[in-house]
């Protein structure tokens, strides 16, 4: 059974406001936390209910070593999720600390500014992780990385990157080559690096913003070999992450 404490607790993140409250924010269904328990991520507590443990027994007794496991009811179950038909399993897991920190790399890395849609945020991370980009920049106005709607749709990414927001794209003019996506850019093909890169993906409406766009180095085009006006940005990204990662 859980109590009302517990309900509201988890209730509250659902919003973004609750999530940098209390540091934490909600995974759900079994990939997620087939993920995290293979990564040892940072999973703090865990429900499930009675079908969800009799249809995966293993991955539950697996879940109660790594955190506190309680079982409740589908009713309950239905009531804490941020879905509308629950999967039978969900957890809370802590943010780590370094997302709220200007940490430094001198790896390739990806820089998403103003991305609105939880849908294409979740994309975003999972091709990064996918292809081996490990450190996400956010800025403050893109949708918040841990948005259960981002978690979902990132796959466990998240236990396998750097999410750091309220990025600021002038620390890389030192250390990377500032690369973004433009119609009017240069075919990819005939860039040559001898930096660390960060590519800069922009809003779905409105594209890069003014203050980001003016530390933008190369401007590189995505041929069009048929028809269509334009490539949704999680596409666009994944494009973009594939031919880069292939030459540098």
């Amino acid at each position: 059974m859980i109590i009302n404490a517990e309900l509201k607790h988890i209730r509250s993140l659902h919003k973004s406001k609750g999530r940098l409250a209390h540091g934490q924010y909600i995974i759900e269904g079994r990939r997620l936390f087939k993920e995290v328990i293979l990564t040892n991520g940072p999973l703090h507590l865990a429900y499930y209910t009675d079908t969800f443990q009799n249809n995966f027994p293993t991955m539950v007794d697996d879940i109660t070593k790594m955190c506190p496991a309680k079982k409740i009811t589908a009713a309950e179950m239905k009531t804490v999720s941020a879905t509308e038909t629950p999967s039978g399993i969900l957890g809370i897991c802590i943010i780590p600390d370094y997302q709220k920190s200007k940490i430094i790399v001198k790896e390739n890395s990806l820089f998403l500014d103003n991305i609105s849609d939880p849908g294409n945020m979740g994309t975003l991370l999972r091709t990064a992780a996918w292809f081996g980009i490990n450190h996400i920049f956010l800025t403050r106005d893109c949708v918040d990385v841990y948005n259960p709607k981002v978690v979902r749709g990132g796959m466990g990414a998240h236990f396998n990157i750097t999410a750091n927001v309220d990025a600021d794209i002038k620390q890389f003019t030192s250390t990377h080559s500032i690369i973004a996506a433009d119609q009017d850019g240069k075919d990819l093909t005939h860039l040559s690096l001898s930096t660390p890169w960060v590519l800069v993906l922009g809003s779905e409406a409105h594209g890069i913003s003014k203050n980001t766009r003016e530390y933008i180095k190369y401007f590189i085009a995505i041929p069009r070999l048929g028809s269509g006006e334009s490539l949704n940005v999680a596409v666009a990204g994944g494009v973009l992450i594939s031919k880069l990662t292939s030459i540098n």
